[in-house]
């Protein structure tokens, strides 16, 4: 495949990441909106995150099988066809119950998106380059993640929250009709391969690949620090507006640093990850994200000025490009290779079951600390987060600590017979 071609796969998968995390965060700063138009409880509007996130927490390992099955551009096509559908009904909803019916059909779509997308990258990328461009194209989802609220924001300051999913059409139709000319082709498998992918083998591969050594410290690593993330951002996001008074424009523009530092440092992070290897660099990355939840945690009041809070987005904001820059290259370096398309279903799975923990979690911490709302009962409640995020977070750290070396270079050795006999073993 041609340098070009590479470069136009990168660009489609990477983009339809960005855009299935951007919808897991994208609706916080428009919930008020939605409660005032339809007159919603608090119950539902909670299930319009949860209506996304559980399909994207339970089905990809299904759906890494049917792609083996049926191919997996084929699949992925059919994805986001079927997210960017899920959009347009969304923005066409009468009411709250349709809402999260179409966020479900999102959920779906998003739930083969993500996992595929890494598949479908790493065939393409030459080995000796996959740390650098893996880097780059993973840091994408820290990018949507901290670019949620601030593009909530901005919607609802020169539009209404319909305009949220609205975005999603003319980005989802041009990723669909890109697919099938920037993506290798789905070859034909082999008799022996479609028995192997028959609907017997989900059970074979759900049972063996969690137990599997080398990728049980990589999803783990996934799980803690979406729980911490998610829990701590699901607040946070809401402090400047709940506590000090800003609107939603304002409230985006100060988490900038959060937003702007994967850019800059997903680049050089790739560089850094080709030399040490993917384990060094998503330590640190989790390792970051806690700091930034402890620092949040001491120094949060209601009149906390914006420059004390500023070390704590820099520091998460760091966190989320590196740990997103080494996920998937420690995904690619544990996961037997003819079964990367599950391994990296089980991973999106861990991953986002850990976020709806997390939101949990935070949920209960901040209805036992936040006592009476109010400035003050919301900088309790959110303080309380902030500490179980640094805790999850320091966890996350210890789990990305005891995933196995991987070779650091192109140079490195191959692997020897007993390696190769662990891995295909899994």
């Amino acid at each position: 495949m041609t340098a070009q071609r590479m470069w136009a796969a990168c660009a489609v998968t990477g983009v339809a990441v960005f855009l299935c995390g951007l919808d897991h965060l994208v609706l916080l700063t428009a919930m008020p909106a939605i409660r005032v138009t339809f007159a919603a409880q608090e119950a539902a509007l909670g299930w319009l995150v949860n209506a996304y996130i559980l399909p994207v927490a339970v089905l990809p390992p299904f759906l890494g099988v049917l792609a083996e099955r049926c191919g997996r551009r084929r699949v992925f096509t059919c994805a986001l066809w079927l997210f960017t559908t899920g959009s347009a009904a969304a923005a066409c909803a009468p009411g709250i119950s349709l809402l999260i019916a179409a966020r479900l059909v999102q959920g779906v779509g998003a739930a083969a998106i993500t996992p595929l997308s890494l598949t479908l990258v790493t065939a393409v990328i030459p080995p000796r380059r996959r740390p650098a461009m893996l880097g780059v194209w993973g840091a994408l989802g820290a990018v949507a993640i901290a670019v949620g609220p601030f593009v909530g924001g901005a919607v609802l300051m020169w539009g209404g929250w319909r305009h949220v999913f609205w975005l999603n059409l003319p980005l989802g139709c041009i990723l669909a009709l890109a697919a099938r000319r920037c993506l290798p082709g789905d070859a034909e498998p082999a008799a022996g391969a479609r028995r192997h992918s028959s609907w017997h083998a989900p059970r074979r591969l759900i049972g063996r690949l969690p137990g599997c050594p080398r990728l049980w410290h990589v999803h783990a690593c996934g799980f803690l620090l979406h729980a911490a993330v998610f829990g701590t951002v699901l607040y946070l996001v809401q402090f400047p507006q709940e506590v000090q008074e800003e609107n939603a424009w304002e409230a985006g523009w100060r988490i900038l640093p959060w937003t702007a530092l994967p850019v800059l440092i997903a680049p050089l992070a790739g560089a850094v990850m080709g030399r040490t290897g993917a384990r060094a660099v998503l330590a640190a990355g989790c390792g970051l994200t806690s700091v930034s939840c402890l620092w949040f945690a001491l120094v949060l009041e209601p009149d906390t000025p914006y420059l004390a809070q500023l070390p704590g987005l820099v520091a998460g904001g760091a966190g989320m490009a590196l740990f997103f820059t080494a996920a998937p290259q420690a995904l690619v370096d544990q996961a037997p290779p003819a079964r990367l398309d599950v391994a990296s279903g089980f991973n999106t799975s861990s991953r986002e079951a850990g976020a709806m923990l997390g939101v949990a979690i935070a949920s209960a911490l901040f209805a036992q600390h936040a006592a009476g709302l109010g400035p003050v009962g919301f900088t309790g409640g959110l303080t309380a987060v902030c500490w179980a995020g640094a805790v999850l977070a320091a966890a996350a750290t210890a789990a990305a600590v005891l995933v196995p070396a991987s070779a650091a270079s192109a140079d490195a050795a191959p692997a020897s017979a007993e390696e190769v006999t662990e891995r295909l073993s899994c």
